[in-house]
């Protein structure tokens, strides 16, 4: 795995991740591999199986809204020929009543993404909210995906 291809993954997952947060999840399901594991605050277990997380992908997928997202503290570490961990801090940000730009969400998440035949797909993901202990962290999630499950 050479520095190109770890950052071809790394522009891979933004542009997947943004297509996401405009609305649209299937860059994420599109890049499900098989056999991928996925561990979210927003499920009751461990989901094993790529059909598994596209079914729970489009139970709490939703427009929350977002207007910018960023990354920190990212780490791209191959884990062989084919591998590539991605570790970061991912921050949401939406626009208030007033129009002024406030964080919605802020996550740590680890990906494994695998090449297969030229094309990346996720093996693992897993996602914990960084400030999970702030009692209105958890709600803001929850109302934001049951808002746009009430519209679908």
């Amino acid at each position: 795995m050479n520095s190109r291809e770890v950052e071809e993954l790394v522009e891979f997952e933004k542009a997947i991740q943004w297509q996401w947060s405009s609305g649209d999840p299937t860059g994420y399901m599109d890049a499900l591999a098989e056999d991928v594991t996925y561990v979210d605050p927003l499920a009751e277990c461990v989901l094993f199986g790529r059909a598994a997380v596209r079914e729970h992908f489009k139970r709490i997928h939703g427009d929350a809204g977002i207007t910018r997202q960023e990354y920190l503290n990212e780490v791209a570490r191959p884990l062989g020929d084919d591998e590539v961990l991605l570790a970061f801090t991912f921050n949401t940000y939406q626009q208030d009543d007033n129009g002024e730009e406030k964080l919605f969400l802020s996550w740590n998440m680890s990906l494994i993404f695998r090449k297969t035949d030229g094309e990346w797909l996720m093996t693992h993901g897993h996602l914990s909210l960084r400030h999970a202990w702030d009692l209105d962290s958890i709600p803001k999630l929850r109302d934001a995906w049951n808002r746009d499950s009430v519209r679908k």
